[in-house]
């Protein structure tokens, strides 16, 4: 990066702080914030988290509160092409992406030939779109498993299986699972680090990142869905009292050190 991009990203970051009245990291890390995404990434530093990992809304015309799910094409791209914009720039374009079947082409284009495919399979019979019977979603990410890890993901919870859901989703329209974050959340991170979420709806990302020992940057544009997300939160921090792991503890206390 050259000094004068350095200095234009600079100023664009404190007049982004000054707006929110909001520092880093201390009013980001760990909390829900109410607010559009692209404003609340706009005033954060370049690369300050370490990975994205978001369920963006799919323009399917579900009702989120706020946010009405109902743009042409032309205008979610547009959105979609923002949104991946500061995504990139905040997280230093180290994401997972849970991507909509009718737009994932666009969204592939959007991150880059560098993502790759994650298929996400279940066995019940899933939604019917165009003749099909809907058994897979896709993940996009650049990202480097931290150790072996397939490609295709079976068996995963998904709120379209009706019955054979086993979560709470919260009556949230575009819910996703505890089961598929907890999974791309220990794939692609260490305790310790820190993960963005711009779309946090019910706060799933939020709550699963507490249990599992990492640090959480929530953005929900709908003070409802804020408020549960919140609540979520507190609840995870009771279950991770239940079930304390003093090894992982002192491996987080060693990363954050420096000394692991």
């Amino acid at each position: 990066m050259s000094l004068l991009n350095g200095a234009l990203t600079g100023k664009r970051n404190e007049r982004g702080r000054a707006m929110h009245g909001m520092k880093w990291p201390k009013d980001y890390i760990n909390q829900v914030i109410c607010g559009d995404c692209l404003e609340v990434m706009k005033s954060m530093p370049d690369e300050c988290v370490n990975m994205v990992w978001t369920d963006p809304p799919y323009n399917a015309g579900k009702d989120y509160g706020t946010y009405k799910d109902k743009l042409s094409d032309n205008e979610y791209l547009k959105m979609c092409e923002m949104w991946a914009r500061e995504m990139k720039r905040v997280s230093g374009n180290r994401m997972a992406i849970f991507v909509p079947q009718k737009y994932k082409l666009d969204w592939w284009l959007l991150l880059g030939s560098d993502y790759r495919e994650i298929i996400l399979t279940w066995s019940p019979e899933g939604s019917l779109r165009g003749g099909f019977c809907n058994q897979f979603s896709t993940l996009l990410t650049n990202m480097r498993p931290l150790k072996y890890t397939k490609n295709v993901w079976h068996n995963c919870q998904m709120p379209g299986l009706g019955y054979f859901f086993r979560e709470n989703n919260y009556n949230h329209p575009g819910y996703t699972s505890e089961d598929i974050t907890a999974r791309v959340i220990m794939a692609f991170s260490e305790l310790g680090q820190k993960i963005l979420d711009p779309f946090g709806g019910a706060g799933t990302t939020a709550a699963v990142c507490k249990v599992l020992g990492r640090n959480s940057v929530s953005v929900e544009v709908d003070a409802g869905w804020c408020e549960m997300a919140r609540k979520r939160i507190a609840q995870a921090a009771e279950q991770q009292d239940l079930f304390r792991n003093p090894v992982q503890e002192r491996q987080a206390e060693q990363h954050k050190l420096g000394l692991a």
